[in-house]
């Protein structure tokens, strides 16, 4: 059966996770996407050249000891960690330290998915000037993620369809062509021995590159494992709640009823996940709660669509 999350950046209290899960399951929700990225920025890092202390420095003991509340607070609202957003940006070019500290980091990800009961995690692919190069560039970087995730029971990467930029116009990330990140995804799991990546179709990413949904979801198909949902009007990357943009006032930009039919049409059984941590910033705080409920009663909208016609 489908459930529909919302990622936690926005309302999750760390000092506060039973009231936090409790508050979330209230506006509807059943599972939620972990922002576990929060907690390292890599682009000041690679920008100064310093690494600087961050959470994932401290011994995984530690780290579990501290994730405790939020895997207690989840088995006691019964609202599931359905995914997690690792930190991002995974590589940068010819800074091999900082790289190297951010696959340690990822390998605690990945240790405190296992913990939590998290069976999913987004690691983000890279983008390069060159498709060819970026193309090299992430398999490379992916299959030096194997040795890692195979420590882990029921966890598996992610790969997900980030947007590039060229001048105002958005440009596809050599893996927002469903093609080759099938592709990909394939020679991983082969090379891996085992079902251990998969896919993270970013709505909001696929309707800035005007990718027809329906159609990507069909070519991913099983490798589909969880989305990034979130409504933009094809010209910034928003995160706003879906049917927020309309063209001449009649039209959604997104074609969400193709999102529907798409979802269906594989008999996708994961989360609708939700992506939409914008609303925080773009509605006054009285009006948050509301706001949520909308997004929930939405994804139940679309759940009783997918389910039951």
């Amino acid at each position: 059966m489908l459930k529909v999350g919302v990622q936690t950046g926005g309302w999750y209290d760390h000092d506060n996770a039973l009231a936090s899960f409790e508050y979330i399951k209230s506006c509807g929700f059943e599972a939620v996407d972990y922002n576990i990225d929060i907690y390292m920025r890599p682009d000041p890092m690679a920008k100064s050249g310093v690494i600087t202390p961050t959470l994932f420095d401290k011994p995984i003991e530690e780290i579990i000891e501290w994730i405790k509340p939020l895997k207690d607070a989840s088995e006691q609202t019964g609202v599931e960690i359905s995914q997690m957003h690792a930190p991002f940006p995974c590589w940068y070019k010819d800074q091999d330290e900082l790289n190297a500290h951010i696959v340690m980091a990822l390998d605690k990800c990945f240790a405190v998915c296992e913990y939590i009961n998290c069976p999913a995690v987004v690691v983000h692919p890279s983008a390069r000037t060159d498709r060819d190069v970026e193309w090299e560039t992430n398999l490379n970087f992916y299959r030096g993620l194997i040795p890692y995730i195979k420590k882990y029971k029921g966890v598996k990467i992610c790969l997900e369809n980030i947007f590039g930029r060229h001048g105002s116009r958005f440009v596809e990330g050599r893996l927002s062509n469903p093609y080759d990140a099938a592709r990909m995804i394939d020679i991983l799991n082969e090379e891996a021995g085992g079902d251990y990546f998969g896919f993270c179709l970013d709505v909001g990413h696929a309707n800035l590159c005007h990718l027809d949904i329906k159609q990507y979801l069909k070519i991913m198909g099983k490798r589909m494992t969880i989305f990034h949902i979130h409504d933009n009007n094809a010209m910034d990357d928003l995160h706003m709640i879906p049917y927020s943009y309309l063209t001449n006032g009649k039209t959604h930009v997104c074609n969400w009823e193709r999102f529907v039919e798409g979802v269906k049409e594989i008999g996708f059984e994961g989360t609708l996940a939700f992506e939409t941590f914008r609303i925080f910033s773009a509605y006054p705080q009285p009006a948050h709660t509301s706001a949520l409920k909308l997004i929930s009663d939405i994804g139940h909208y679309w759940v009783d669509l997918i389910e039951n016609k």
